[in-house]
This record gives structure tokens, C-alpha cells and sequence, in this order.
């Protein structure tokens, strides 16, 4: 898997990892959520199945097998053959792990953002500085997300052909790795009708078999929404040694545009100064919106 995904990178830039931009990335919240970011260092990150997108996860898979079998000339039968195996690992994947994601925006004053995301224009948006405080490899990987069809023919059928080479070596184990490689890779492509949000995200894995390794960094908890019981993890950004506190690279905080912008001026200020954050800026939204 991991030599596939050295490849993939090498060759297709897969995945494009957030640290090589430049510039905050935001995650916009309510003032619950912004109390909890800044008292206890640590962002939520969500069960993926929870997201707001249907397509979250199975749009890079279902894409890519898509082309592969509308490929130029038509498929044979070996081909034929790989495809449908792919088609049962997806189905069946061998794979008991969760993945969890934080989402962040390259644009900390957005007003779809303020919509869905800032309560409805009376949150914040927290602009953390990740290029200079990237998170532990074995905590969380930061990737940009990539939208629509971009380069994907290409890597369908680059993907096709290492998988038909391999076939007949490698057929008993390669369906469930190649799968599990994938979904990797699926974890930073989205539905193009999401490009306006900008994101980038905070990828997190939990397994119950791992014994909870990670337990001062990942501890699963559950939160209530409507109907549902959403599963997420309060993510610190590094290995944490005993007693040592989680703290975010946080540089700016954008007061919505619903806000009393005069009044929690002060009472963030003195909130962040509270918790040691003595270099943030605090600024007002400027889109004129009334929620």
C-alpha cells in the first residue's frame, strides 16, 4: 500500500498535502465551539459518514472505475476481471477503520461558510497556521481537498494498467490493499459542486482492534444530532507526553457577521489571553449580512 501510494504521489501529486500551501486555513464554528477550541487545544474531527456531502468517500472510487471502463477501445477481458474484483472490495471492504475529518477553508470570511457551518452568520471562524505546526503523521495528515474530474482519466488508467500487471502475482491480496489505497486517496477528492468551500482537512483514523494506542490524542466520544449519534475525536495535533496540554497554532479569529462584534471583542481577548494565546488577531467579518 505504501509503495503504491509513493508512486501515486510521485507521479500524479496524490495525495496534495495542505502543508505546501501557504496561508491560515479556517475552521468555522459556533461560540460553544469556539470556547471548547481555545480551553481545551483541540479540534473535533467527525465520523466521514457523517458529513454533510452523500458522495464523502465513494466519489474518487466510483469515478475512477467509471472511466476505467469506459476506456478507449473498450476493456478486455483480464481487464473486465480487475474492475469487477475492485467492484467487491468496495462493496466489502476488509478494512475496519473509521476515518474522522476537520474541515478548514483557505477563506476565514466566506459567507456560504457562515451559512452552513458559523451558525448561520453568528459564529467564528478560528484561522490556524498549520505550514509551521503540521500534525504528528501518526495522529492526523493534512490534505487539500481536490474538486471534480481533474486528472482522473489519467489516473484511471495508470491505475488500471498496474493492476492488470499484477493480477496474476498478486491477485489474492492486491484487491483489498489497491481498495484500502484508495480510500486513502478518496478522503481529498470531492463533488465539484463543493469547490466554493476552498478546504482543506484534518484526516484522522480509528480502529477498535488498536486498543485505543492513541488514547490521550484520538479518545472517540459521541455527540447528539437530531436523530443521529455522531461518532468524533477531540484532535490534538501531536504525540502528547503525560500531562502535557494540547494547544492549536491559532493566528486569527474572525467574529460573524451576526455578531456583536464590540461586545465579544473584549470577552475573546480576554478568553484567549486566559489560555496563554497572546499573538492572535481578532477581527470583524466585512460582508454585510443579517442572519
Amino acid at each position: 500500500m505504501m509503495v503504491l501510494l509513493g508512486y501515486l504521489h510521485q507521479k500524479h501529486d496524490l495525495p496534495r498535502y495542505g502543508w505546501r500551501n501557504n496561508g491560515l486555513r479556517y475552521h468555522y464554528t459556533d461560540a460553544q465551539g469556539l470556547l471548547g477550541i481555545i480551553q481545551n487545544g483541540r479540534l473535533w474531527a467527525t465520523d466521514i459518514r457523517f458529513l454533510n456531502d452523500p458522495s464523502e468517500g465513494s466519489f474518487l472510487p466510483e469515478r475512477l472505475i467509471s472511466l476505467m471502463e469506459s476506456k478507449p477501445g473498450g476493456i478486455n477481458d483480464t481487464e473486465r476481471e480487475v474492475i469487477k474484483g475492485l467492484q467487491d472490495a468496495l462493496r466489502n471492504p476488509n478494512s475496519n477503520y473509521s476515518s474522522f475529518c476537520t474541515s478548514l477553508s483557505a477563506n476565514g470570511d466566506l459567507l456560504s461558510q457562515w451559512r452552513g457551518y458559523g451558525s448561520f452568520g453568528k459564529g467564528y471562524a478560528v484561522g490556524l497556521s498549520l505550514e509551521g505546526l503540521l500534525p504528528h503523521p501518526q495522529v492526523a495528515s493534512y490534505y487539500d481537498v481536490i474538486y471534480g474530474d481533474d486528472g482522473l482519466e489519467e489516473l484511471a488508467f495508470d491505475l488500471l494498467d498496474l493492476f492488470v500487471s499484477s493480477v496474476n502475482k498478486w491477485k489474492d491480496l492486491m484487491f483489498d490493499e489497491w481498495v484500502f489505497t484508495l480510500s486513502v486517496l478518496a478522503k481529498s477528492f470531492k463533488d465539484p459542486s463543493y469547490s466554493e468551500e476552498q478546504e482543506s482537512r484534518l484526516v484522522c483514523s480509528y480502529s477498535g482492534d488498536d486498543n485505543n494506542i492513541f488514547q490521550n490524542e484520538k479518545p472517540l466520544r459521541f455527540r447528539a444530532r437530531g436523530s443521529d449519534l455522531i461518532p468524533y475525536i477531540p484532535l490534538s495535533l501531536s504525540l502528547l507526553k503525560d500531562g502535557e496540554v494540547p494547544r492549536l497554532p491559532i493566528k486569527r479569529i474572525v467574529i460573524g457577521p451576526g455578531v456583536d462584534f464590540d461586545r465579544n471583542y473584549i470577552s475573546i481577548n480576554e478568553l484567549l489571553k486566559a489560555h496563554s494565546y497572546d499573538d492572535v488577531v481578532v477581527e470583524k467579518s466585512n460582508i454585510p449580512f443579517r442572519p
